[in-house]
């Protein structure tokens, strides 16, 4: 589904992704883990084309997005969802409104459609359909994630792009929150790639790549994560300060200096 390619994105005089490789299989979850400011999240928007790269490829599909122009782009993104990191609701619309928008804007129904459509999602996520007239600021924590993936899913994607979707939830609503991206992810075979800290995802995920100091350091299966013998894994899932990531400092000397291609 993803094949990434020798990915690379500066920022002023410091490589974020600096030769990022890896293929993410189709129809299965990918989790992306990393210490903070590692540049994970700068990852999944190139993947998508938020972020426009240096250099290297993204294939999705057969086709690499990097060389899209925007009306080609805006085509590709037909086949993405992204939820944010905060869920990224708009606080002067109800959640009816907030999941509606994407498919008023875009796919020009006729309300009563995009209704229907919007209670079908709503309870996919599990939430009730009195919830449709709140606003954001009425909502929960776990309330608003879960609609900020009803309107991920109103338009199908084929891959949805997770950014720390369980950030700053308890450890029961976070489990919640797992549990429904792992349904959605089986029930509708979607290709999952979610940026995380939380380690209980792995519960949850097929794979697990492990980025650090621009690169990919680690992949494999999810299921072996905890008896893996990689040291870059084995100090980031125990909480070490001792290892090859270091405290403060990347592994790759090269990492930050090196001159633009």
């Amino acid at each position: 589904m993803i094949e990434i390619i020798n990915l690379r994105k500066k920022f002023g005089n410091r490589w974020i992704t600096n030769g990022v490789n890896l293929e993410i299989p189709k129809n299965k979850m990918t989790v992306i883990i990393g210490r903070s400011g590692e540049g994970k999240s700068v990852l999944l928007k190139q993947i998508i084309g938020l972020i426009k790269a240096t250099s290297g490829k993204v294939i999705v599909d057969g086709v690499d997005i990097t060389k899209l122009n925007e009306t080609e782009l805006q085509k590709m993104y037909k086949k993405f969802g992204y939820v944010f990191q905060f869920a990224a609701l708009l606080d002067s619309l109800n959640v009816l409104e907030n999941i509606g928008l994407t498919l008023l804007e875009h796919n020009n129904m006729p309300m009563e459609e995009i209704i229907k459509i919007v209670r079908e999602k709503i309870s996919l996520v599990n939430l009730k359909q009195e919830i449709l007239y709140k606003y954001p600021n009425e909502l929960s924590g776990g309330m608003k994630k879960r609609v900020g993936l009803a309107r991920t899913l109103v338009r199908n994607p084929e891959i949805i792009l997770y950014d720390e979707p369980t950030t700053g939830l308890d450890p029961i609503t976070s489990r919640i929150v797992h549990e429904l991206m792992a349904d959605m992810q089986k029930r509708f075979q979607i290709t999952s790639v979610v940026v995380s800290h939380d380690v209980e995802i792995f519960k949850y995920a097929d794979y697990v790549a492990l980025l650090n100091a621009g690169k990919i350091r680690y992949f494999g299966e999810a299921k072996d994560i905890w008896e893996c013998d990689n040291p870059y894994v084995y100090q980031f899932i125990r909480g070490l300060a001792n290892g090859p990531m270091g405290v403060d400092t990347p592994v790759d000397p090269s990492y930050g200096q090196e001159e633009d291609l």
